[in-house]
Order: C-alpha cells, then sequence, then structure tokens
C-alpha cells in the first residue's frame, strides 16, 4: 500500500513539514499590538465566539506525555528501553556489574543497528549481544531480519517470543504483537495487522509493558487505513484514540481528518452526526474553522450543510448542547442557536456564553452582562475562551456606565490597554484609589498549553510585556500595573506623598530622590549654585526616568509600550464610533472631557526642561555650566517641539554668548551638535 507522503514521514518530520507549509502565509507587519475592545464594531462584539479546536480536543481526551517513535515504526533510542532490561536481569538474579555490561552491549548494538537503517554507508552491527533474557533476545533477532528483509524470520522471532510464558514476556510482548502487526499491514485490507494492533492493545490492558506508546501508533495506523477508505468517522474516532494515548501527532491527523470529513456527502454526514464522539470532533473542526477574518464574512455553507446533518439525524445530544448551540449561532441559524442554548447545561460556561450573545443581538445589555458573568465564572471554561469572555463582558459594562465593573472585567481578563483607558481617562483619582483598594485579581488561568498547539489571549498585562521585576514584595496586595498608574496620576496631580504608597520599590526610590531635589531647589535659605545644581539633578532624573514618574498609560505618553510607538488615541476612536448600543454614553464623553491629561506628547520632557531653565537662571552668565543647561536642555526638546526649545537657545546665545557653547550657538543659528 503506497502512503501520502506527508504520512509517511516521521513524526518529526511531519511536523517539520506543518510548520514550513505554515509560515508561508505569515508576513510580517510591524509591532503586534494587541487588539482592543473598546472600539471594536458592534457586528464583532456579536459575532460568534472563536473556538480553538485544540481547547475542544483536549476535553475530549486526557493527555499524557506524548511518545517519541522513529524509522519503520521501530523505538527510537529510549532511555526506557535498556532500564527494562536492566530491571529483567536484576529480576532474573543477575549481579549489577554484569547487569551493566550486557545493558552497555544491548546498547551498542541497538545505537549501531538504528544508525545503519538511517545511514546505508554506516557498517553493519557486529554480533548480537550474549545474556540476553529470552524476551529481548528473540525481539532484537526479529529487528536484524526485519531489516535484512527477512519478514518471514522477523515473524518467526516474534511468534516465539510471543510463545514464551507470560511471566518471562512482560517487556517486549506490546513490542512483538505490534511489528507483527506491522509486518503485515501492506496487504490490504489489512485484517491480519488489525488482529495483531488489536492484541497488541489487549496486551497492554491487561499489564504487559508498552513504555513506548505502542498502543497509539496502533490506532494511528488503523485510522490511516480508514482514511484511505474514506471512512472518516472512523478515522477520527481512532485517531481521537490515538490522540486519548498521549501521542500528540494525533492532533494534526485529527484536523485533516474533520477537514476530509467536512466536505464528505450529506448521507456521510448524517452518519458521522449520530456517533457521539465523532459529531463532537466535527463540530470542534467547524467551531474553530469558520471564524471571521479582519471583518470578512465566514463561508458559512459548509457549516451549514453539517447544521443539517445534525438536525436530520435528529441528534439529542443535551451533555453537547452547548457546542450545538454556538455552532447554530456561527451559522446564522439564530431560532435553532436558541433552541439548543435552552437544552444546554447550566454548568457549562459557553451555554451563558452564547445566551449572552442572543441577548446581546436584542439590545438586552443587562442581560447580556448577566451571562457574560456567568461565563467568565464557570470553573469548566477554558483559559483562552475566559480572556475573550471578560473582554466582552467589560465592553457591555461600559456600555451600561459600569465603569469599575468594566475595570474589573478587563483586569481579569488581561486586557491591560482596554483596562488603562477606563482607569486613566474615566475614574477620578480618588475614584482610582478606591477601586484598587477593592479589588482583587482573579488566580484563574488566562492561557494554556494543549497538545498540539499553544493558545493565548490575545493580550497580556503590562508587567509581562515590560518589566518582569514590575510587582513589589513589599505590596503584595497592590494590583502592580494599575497601582503604577495610579501612582503616576496622582504625581501629574502634585500629590507626590500620596504616589509614594503605589508605587514600585525602584520607582519609590526614583521619586523620593526626586522630590528632596525639588524641594532643595526651592529651598531659598540655600546658596543659589547649590540650589541651581538641586534642580539640574532634578531635571536630569525627569528626563530620563519621567515616563516612569509621571507618564500618560495611554495618550499622549504612551508608557504602555514604553514610549516607543503613538497608537491611535482610544478617546477619539470611541468619540468618532456610530451610535448604537456599544457607542459612549453621554456619562462617558462627560468623563473624558472633565478628566484632565497631558497636553503634549512625551509631558515629562517639559516638566524636566522647566526644572532646567530654574536651574540655569541660579548660575550666572557667560558661565560653562550655565551654557552647558541650557543647551542639555533645549536638545531634549529640540526635534519634537523646537518653538517651545527656541527659548533655551536665545538664553543660551544672549546669557553665554562669550562661552564656546554660546559662540556654536550662535555662528549655527541653533543649539551646537558637537562641541
Amino acid at each position: 500500500m503506497k502512503l501520502p507522503l506527508l504520512l509517511k514521514l516521521s513524526r518529526r518530520r511531519r511536523i517539520g513539514a506543518f510548520f514550513i507549509l505554515g509560515a508561508c502565509g505569515v508576513f510580517a507587519c510591524g509591532p503586534d499590538f494587541p487588539n482592543r475592545y473598546l472600539d471594536l464594531p458592534a457586528t464583532a462584539m456579536l459575532a460568534a465566539p472563536e473556538g480553538f479546536f485544540a481547547v475542544e480536543i483536549e476535553r475530549l481526551a486526557a493527555t499524557p506525555a506524548a511518545p517519541t517513535r522513529g524509522v519503520n515504526g521501530e523505538a527510537k533510542e529510549d532511555p526506557r528501553e535498556t532500564d527494562e532490561l536492566r530491571e529483567a536481569l536484576i529480576k532474573r538474579g543477575e549481579a549489577a556489574a554484569s547487569a551493566g555490561k550486557i545493558v552497555a552491549a544491548y546498547q551498542r548494538y541497538r545505537t549501531q543497528q538504528r544508525a545503519r537503517v538511517e545511514d546505508n554507508t554506516v557498517a553493519q552491527p557486529g554480533d548480537m549481544p550474549a545474556g540476553l533474557p529470552p524476551e529481548f533476545a528473540h525481539y532484537l533477532a526479529g529487528t536484524k531480519a526485519w531489516y535484512e528483509n527477512d519478514f518471514e524470520g522477523a515473524r518467526s522471532e516474534w511468534r516465539a517470543l510471543l510463545a514464551l510464558p507470560a511471566a518471562e514476556r512482560q517487556y517486549r510482548s506490546t513490542w512483538a504483537a505490534y511489528m507483527m502487526g506491522r509486518s503485515t499491514e501492506g496487504d490490504f485490507p489489512p485484517d491480519e495487522a488489525q488482529q495483531w494492533f488489536a492484541e497488541t492493545r489487549r496486551l497492554a490492558q491487561a499489564g504487559f509493558a508498552d513504555s513506548i506508546n505502542l498502543v497509539g501508533a496502533s490506532y494511528g495506523i488503523e485510522a490511516h487505513w480508514a482514511m484511505a477508505l474514506q471512512d472518516y468517522g472512523r478515522a477520527i474516532s481512532l485517531y481521537l484514540d490515538q490522540y486519548a494515548t498521549g501521542d500528540a501527532s494525533a492532533y494534526q491527523s485529527l484536523r485533516m481528518a474533520a477537514a476530509a470529513a467536512s466536505s464528505s456527502d450529506d448521507q456521510q454526514k448524517c452518519e458521522m452526526a449520530r456517533e457521539s464522539r465523532v459529531r463532537r470532533v466535527l463540530t470542534a473542526w467547524f467551531l474553530a474553522r469558520f471564524v471571521s477574518d479582519y471583518g470578512a464574512e465566514p463561508e458559512v455553507a459548509p457549516l451549514r450543510a453539517w447544521t443539517a446533518a445534525l438536525v436530520k439525524a435528529q441528534v439529542k445530544d443535551v451533555e453537547h448542547a452547548d457546542r450545538l448551540a454556538w455552532l447554530a449561532y456561527e451559522a446564522g441559524e439564530f431560532d435553532l442557536a436558541k433552541t439548543w442554548a435552552g437544552l444546554a447545561l447550566d454548568a457549562s460556561g459557553e451555554t451563558h456564553w452564547i445566551r449572552a450573545k442572543l441577548a446581546l443581538r436584542e439590545n438586552r445589555l443587562c442581560v447580556g452582562a448577566k451571562e457574560l458573568s456567568r461565563a467568565a465564572e464557570s470553573p469548566s471554561q477554558a483559559g483562552i475562551y475566559r480572556s475573550t469572555v471578560l473582554g466582552e463582558l467589560g465592553r457591555v459594562q461600559l456600555a451600561l456606565d459600569h465603569c469599575e465593573a468594566a475595570l474589573t472585567a478587563w483586569l481579569d481578563g488581561a486586557h491591560w490597554e482596554d483596562a488603562a483607558y477606563v482607569a486613566e481617562r474615566l475614574l477620578t483619582i480618588d475614584e482610582l484609589k478606591i477601586f484598587q483598594s477593592n479589588y482583587h485579581p482573579t488566580e484563574r488561568p488566562l492561557y494554556e498549553p494543549y497538545n498540539g498547539e499553544v493558545v493565548r489571549p490575545e493580550t497580556v498585562g503590562r508587567q509581562q510585556v515590560m518589566r518582569p521585576d514590575f510587582r513589589d514584595e513589599a505590596h503584595p496586595s497592590l494590583q502592580p500595573e494599575l497601582a503604577e498608574l495610579l501612582a503616576r496620576r496622582l504625581v501629574r496631580a502634585g500629590r507626590v506623598e500620596e504616589a509614594s504608597v503605589y508605587f514600585c520599590a525602584k520607582n519609590r526610590v526614583t521619586l523620593k530622590a526626586y522630590v528632596a531635589d525639588v524641594q532643595a531647589g526651592f529651598n531659598i535659605t540655600l546658596r543659589p549654585k547649590k540650589r541651581a545644581m538641586a534642580f539640574w539633578r532634578a531635571a536630569k532624573l525627569v528626563r530620563e526616568e519621567g515616563m516612569a514618574l509621571m507618564g500618560a498609560e495611554l495618550q499622549p505618553d504612551y508608557a504602555i509600550w514604553g514610549g516607543s510607538f503613538s497608537h491611535y488615541g482610544v478617546a477619539e476612536e470611541r468619540l468618532k464610533m456610530d451610535a448604537g448600543a456599544f457607542s459612549p454614553t453621554k456619562e462617558e464623553s462627560e468623563r473624558l472631557a472633565t478628566i484632565a491629561i497631558p497636553a503634549k506628547r512625551f509631558s515629562y520632557r517639559y516638566r524636566a526642561a522647566d526644572l532646567a531653565w530654574w536651574a540655569a537662571a541660579l548660575l550666572p552668565n557667560d558661565d560653562d555650566q550655565t551654557a552647558e543647561i541650557l543647551n542639555h536642555a533645549g536638545g531634549w526638546l529640540k526635534s519634537r517641539d523646537p518653538v517651545e526649545a527656541n527659548r533655551f537657545y536665545q538664553a543660551l546665545v544672549i546669557r553665554c554668548g562669550r562661552t564656546k557653547i554660546g559662540k556654536a550657538a550662535a555662528e549655527q543659528h541653533w543649539f551646537p551638535s558637537e562641541i
């Protein structure tokens, strides 16, 4: 039987080929800004949830560690192979030193044998090691014949192994049965091979060792045969069995089988719809496959065909009704979605998610918010789904003018940009202080690894992106990124003593130094020179650390991105939105107009420039240090705001015209680039 190239590849090569093919559709397009829920169009809020195939398959099967197999289905070099041999030798009464020599000889032989198979230029292995227990000796003799294309000789050795008393073949019975199946799988239909693979599974269930998961491999081979016969339902069921053994390669096979099944005729679809496990896998594939991309309408004809097959098959799977409601909603069959959602179990988070979507379509925002809250709180909800639910919940709560509830949802869902908008632009400082003291972060995970795929939320908290040491051990109860935002708002409002409580340890030290120098600069009892140096230290500190001390999280400073990017303004985008259920309310617009934010980008640089100006004012004219301060501080503004920088240039040439820097400035009619 000839196998398709991709299925013939080893597991590692199959996965490699998958990623090579997948990479062709990826294009670099600049910084990867996380999606926001604040300015999603109403159509996106009402769209069906996006499913993740890996999440859905994980729900259907437990997955231990994945096994490894090598060429021709034979085991790769694995410590467990020699461990089992050593264990068998010790049970036989072999001394440790003698057992070690036998194991070493066996390992050398197996390494040479496999190297020969993978590279024909490698010399044949020498004589088989002596002293092996009978089951190991028979299995090894069988592999020698197998690699020499003496298949009947190989089968003879493996039959001899299986004829041993059960107590003498605990470690290689499953291996022999599996290879007996492999030796006959070229015949089609593979009846004898199927019997041997069934025997492999029976032996494993009876307690014979299966350290490299040959049970999973047997399911995979039988599933491949089913695919060749276009028996997609059986293939899906077998691949799911393979996946449940911990064989991660079955994940991609399930995707391919489901894709093939989706194109089958109506009769096949009805037959698959009647099989519970197959139905669930295929439904999961449709939920993950048919999602809207950048506003484009998904192709729903195949999805509706599957929905019709479920109806025709008279499916009454209440336990799976949440996914069927989801599927119907995805297909635009809203009445059917409502029927299934009514039958679905309340314990399912997806049940409440679909009920919320149906309520939002009818502009019942309060009901939608309640259902989204229940969906997020469901213990069964996958982390990646919970993150999305909380993102949508925040948007609905904001539409209801529940600012604190919106902030809670977005913080819990790790949607920091959305949360920062509420914290910085809608709540007063005192409201935010009260919220910060009462808020307790959720402990539920928001992203989880799944076999074959890792799914994550669209955004992560800023502390994970910018500052891994952001959390402050001295204040473990504070929500770190929110506390920092609050602290910076307090500094901008001149409430520096209150700000210190909310800063992390590093920024607290920086703030203390800044305040001390500013106070010294205004202390008229000190000499002018000392006051000037204090102002100058404060100016340099603010220029370097101003983003952390007083920068706006969003517009205009964008501390969220470390000031590196000037993402478009959230408030402006929201105010441009068309009227509708999710557009800004009158209260939101009034709050935006009331709560002040810095007027200019990198606002802290202007504060640093003012401090430098005061420092220079306390120093004499035609002084090198005065000139240095004026030139340096002007340089902070000259590129972005030359009009504001001009006062420093004029002071430099007028007050310090006799200094080297002042003369160079006069000659260049601007700040000298090099002195």
